[in-house]
C-alpha cells in the first residue's frame, strides 16, 4: 500500500500518513513498557522477594494495543507473512497484477468478516454497561483490550480496502513499474 499511496486523493492520502503516524508514535511508546515492566517483575521477585501487584491486568490492554496497532501497520506497509513465488517465475505484469488484486480482495473479505466478529464481541461488551467484566484487582474493563482489537481490525480493514481500491486504480502496468523501481531500491540498500 505504502508504495501506491500517491495514487490516493490528496486529502485522503494525509489523513492515512496521519493515522500511520499515530500509530507508528503509539507503538513505538507502548512497546517498552513490556521488558521495563518484566525487568521490574524480575527486580521485585527475585531481589526484594515482593511481587509487582497485578503487572498482568496492566498489562493484558496495552499488549491488545500493539499486537493490534501493530497488525494493522503491517497491512499497511503491505509486510504480512507470505509464500508468494510467482513474483520469480513470470514476469507477466498483468498476472502478477491479477494475483495482487485477488489477494487484497481475500484480504480484505477475511478482514471484514473478522472485523464484524469483533464489533460483535464489543456490542456485547457494551451492552452489558454497567455491569462489565473487569480484571479481579485493577477493575480494569475488558472492553479496554477488546476496544483495542476493534481499531485494529477496522484499520486492517480500512488499509486492505485502500489497498484494493489503489491496485485497481494504478492497472498492471504502473504496479509493475513500481514493484521493479521498488525491488531495485532494495538491492541497491543491501
Amino acid at each position: 500500500m505504502i508504495m501506491f499511496e500517491d495514487a490516493l486523493p490528496p486529502g485522503l492520502r494525509n489523513f492515512v500518513r496521519l493515522m500511520v503516524k499515530i500509530k507508528t508514535n503509539l507503538v513505538v511508546f507502548a512497546l517498552p513498557i513490556l521488558p521495563i515492566t518484566f525487568f521490574f517483575v524480575v527486580f521485585f521477585r527475585y531481589i526484594l522477594e515482593r511481587d509487582l501487584f497485578a503487572y498482568e491486568e496492566w498489562l493484558m490492554p496495552i499488549c491488545f494495543w500493539i499486537f493490534f496497532l501493530a497488525s494493522s501497520l503491517g497491512t499497511y506497509h503491505d509486510k504480512q507473512i507470505n509464500a508468494d513465488l510467482l513474483d520469480e517465475f513470470t514476469n507477466n505484469k498483468t498476472l502478477l497484477w491479477l494475483r495482487k488484486v485477488t489477494i487484497t480482495l481475500i484480504e480484505l473479505v477475511i478482514t471484514l468478516f473478522v472485523l464484524h466478529w469483533a464489533w460483535l464481541m464489543l456490542a456485547d461488551e457494551i451492552a452489558s454497561y454497567p455491569r462489565w467484566k473487569t480484571t479481579i484487582a485493577l477493575k480494569i474493563p475488558f472492553f479496554v483490550p477488546r476496544l483495542g482489537i476493534f481499531v485494529g481490525i477496522l484499520f486492517m480493514a480500512f488499509y486492505s480496502a485502500l489497498a484494493f481500491y489503489v491496485m485497481l486504480k494504478v492497472g498492471p502496468t504502473q504496479y509493475a513499474q513500481t514493484m521493479h523501481a521498488h525491488k531495485l531500491s532494495e538491492a541497491e540498500a543491501t
